[in-house]
């Protein structure tokens, strides 16, 4: 159990460290969320209707399978530290523009 507990904060260091390097942007599995919850904003507001503002806020985040593999990769290839979050830098994308009031 310790193992794992140690493993999932690891990874999560990784992804919020690469995260912290680039602030204007964001995880590809965060970009697909807040583009889902448009979505689900703009069908609710056309049954007069809205989706919780707790949505919008900062969510936690699940690791991403991405990272999971990388970690993996990297244990088995011997890959530096800084390679390494070179790579998960690297994979992150620009910031959506979110539309409307939340």
């Amino acid at each position: 159990m310790r193992l794992t507990a140690m493993s999932y904060n690891l990874m999560r260091v990784f992804e919020e460290i690469s995260k912290t390097q680039q602030p204007e942007l964001i995880h590809p599995s965060d970009k697909k969320y807040s583009e889902a919850l448009e979505i689900r904003q703009q069908q609710a507001q056309k049954r007069d209707r809205f989706v919780n503002p707790l949505f919008f806020q900062a969510r936690i985040s699940r690791i991403s399978s991405y990272t999971i593999r990388a970690v993996q990769n990297a244990i088995i290839t011997g890959m530096s530290l800084q390679c390494f979050m070179s790579s998960l830098v690297a994979r992150l994308v620009s910031r959506p523009q979110l539309i409307g009031k939340h």
